[in-house]
């Protein structure tokens, strides 16, 4: 009688997890379809077309040398005008050497996202999506290279992983 009464136990326990779940996801979705009507009001007032609205663009068709026949010219790809690669330049990220990642570390442990976001928030900007892969690409690379040298201590393995500053 004692295993119907655990199993009961058990599948009630199941059926509220079930429902935390349930809710946490319908708050989620929620949250979502806010920031895409957001994003919906900023792109109409920012005067470009809605996303889906597409009906204007050609279909992209390369059309080689063997197709048109010998008298063809080669495709060449368009040469970067200065004024762009100045503003590529301009929106780059500033040098984040082995002193500004030394500089974040605490005598506590941090994961690799708090040293992200430590990064983000030492530098006081708003980030883009290339700006993050950048920030993790050299959080990477100074990681290895300081766990080596010693002036970073790490503990735990994966996703479990600490960061510690060598002088705490």
């Amino acid at each position: 009688m004692s295993n119907i009464s655990t199993v009961k136990t058990a599948l009630d326990a199941e059926i509220q997890h079930a429902k935390q779940g349930l809710a946490f996801y319908t708050a989620r979705i929620t949250v979502l379809e806010q920031m895409i009507e957001q994003l919906d009001g900023l792109n109409t007032d920012a005067g470009a077309p809605p996303a889906s609205n597409q009906a204007g663009k050609r279909a992209y068709s390369r059309r080689t040398s063997l197709e048109k026949g010998n008298d063809a010219v080669p495709v060449t790809k368009p040469k970067k005008s200065a004024k762009a690669d100045k503003a590529t330049r301009a929106s780059s990220l500033p040098k984040t050497g082995g002193s500004f990642w030394q500089a974040l570390l605490t005598s506590t442990p941090m994961s690799n996202q708090e040293l992200l976001n430590a990064a983000i928030a030492a530098l006081g900007m708003r980030p883009t999506p290339e700006h993050l892969k950048k920030l993790r690409q050299r959080l990477a690379n100074a990681v290895t290279i300081m766990t080596k040298d010693g002036s970073m201590r790490s503990e735990g393995s994966g996703r479990a992983r600490r960061f510690t500053s060598a002088a705490a």
